[in-house]
């Protein structure tokens, strides 16, 4: 097997790219990261690494460069006090990471066709993230996001010297009802009536939601709404989105994304931007008017419509994101741990920062819900 890393997916052939990327992988897929390369996200740069054997491709990943900055929860005079460092001293209080995955999606992005020998693969792109590390002077890499069941294959990066670390948990919902009154009526009584009120007091002020196809011509009002959840953020914050990512979305993923529109009186006041998957919907992101979301319930109202949406399309599970979990939880969602294994390339640091990471990460363990009589 040989490698060559490319710096645009646009350099790939798209057909021969998806042949190895399995079910239910969209984030693999040529067409997503031609959306998100486009999007100028943040400082990114990024990398695909492709395995050819007798000049078909037998293998690939996604890594990309990113900048982090390790105050973005900092107020006052610390905040202050760090900007002003930071005009003397660009990288101060900024990590800076090679990882792979995918910036603005949950998920690992290492494809390999069948009957190939993962752990010549797996040895191939550890080598090949950490020389591209190495050549833009990063120290520490990161390979996102592994679920429980994947970790029998992928603990095999400790032996390069990874140590595997816990994400913030991500909520998913398993599809189990025939219709969205089948989905209410499955539920306890307290939580049924929770949900018909907070529908109730949304409609009762003319608030409407529908589910967009082609949401491209609304861009701007989701980069000032989603702009509002950034700020409002308390668990996480890292990627900057621009209108373009949303008009990306919709132009390079066409009917695989759609966007659920919150309106009230004619005015746009929340939004969830969806991806769909060959068996699971993706809320990837939602955006919110805060003068109105409290009193209308327009956040819970979004996911009460990806519900729907997701049933009426035959989905078979939701993947819900992480932060925020204890109203995903109150729609019957379970929590799903997500596991990362980082390295920094000085040994010795190698031998503190992941475990430093893990200590900074926080940790969520939210009170399991009984939602559902049965």
């Amino acid at each position: 097997m040989n490698i060559t890393t490319y710096e645009s997916i646009n350099q790939v052939d798209e057909a021969e790219w998806n042949a190895i990327v399995g079910r239910d992988r969209l984030i693999c897929r040529h067409e997503y990261l031609r959306g998100v390369e486009a999007s100028r996200i943040n400082d990114c740069r990024y990398f695909y690494p492709v395995l050819y054997k007798n000049g078909r491709i037998v293998a690939h990943a996604c890594l990309y460069f990113i900048s982090t900055e390790l105050d973005s929860f900092a107020q006052g005079a610390l905040k202050s006090g760090v900007e002003w460092m930071r005009r003397k001293w660009k990288t101060f209080m900024m990590l800076q990471s090679v990882e792979c995955g995918t910036p603005v999606a949950l998920g690992n992005t290492i494809s390999i066709r069948e009957g190939v020998d993962r752990v010549i693969v797996l040895g191939q792109i550890v080598g090949e993230a950490e020389r591209i590390a190495r050549k833009l002077n990063v120290g520490v890499l990161l390979f996102r996001d592994f679920y429980d069941g994947e970790l029998g294959f992928y603990d095999k990066l400790s032996d390069f010297g990874y140590t595997r670390i816990e994400n913030l948990p991500a909520a998913k919902l398993d599809i189990r009802w025939r219709t969205f009154e089948d989905y209410l009526c499955n539920m306890r009584s307290q939580y049924r009536r929770i949900f018909r009120k907070r529908i109730a007091s949304f409609e009762s002020e003319g608030g409407r939601i529908e589910v967009v196809k082609d949401f491209a011509c609304h861009s701007d009002e989701m980069e000032r709404l989603w702009m509002n959840a950034y700020n409002h953020a308390k668990e996480y914050r890292r990627e900057v989105l621009k209108k373009d990512f949303f008009e990306n979305m919709d132009k390079f993923l066409g009917s695989r994304s759609a966007a659920i529109i919150a309106t009230l009186n004619g005015s746009m006041v929340g939004f969830s931007l969806l991806l769909i998957d060959d068996e699971t919907l993706v809320t990837l992101f939602c955006g919110l008017d805060y003068s109105y979301s409290k009193d209308y319930y327009i956040y819970f109202n979004l996911f009460y419509e990806a519900i729907r949406y997701a049933i009426s399309c035959g989905c078979r599970k939701i993947d819900l994101g992480i932060t925020t979990l204890v109203p995903k939880l109150e729609l019957g969602a379970d929590v799903v741990t997500l596991n990362m294994y980082m390295k920094h390339l000085n040994p010795l640091l190698n031998l503190v920062v992941p475990r430093l990471f893990r200590l900074m990460t926080p940790k969520q363990v939210p009170e399991t819900r009984r939602v559902f009589s049965r």
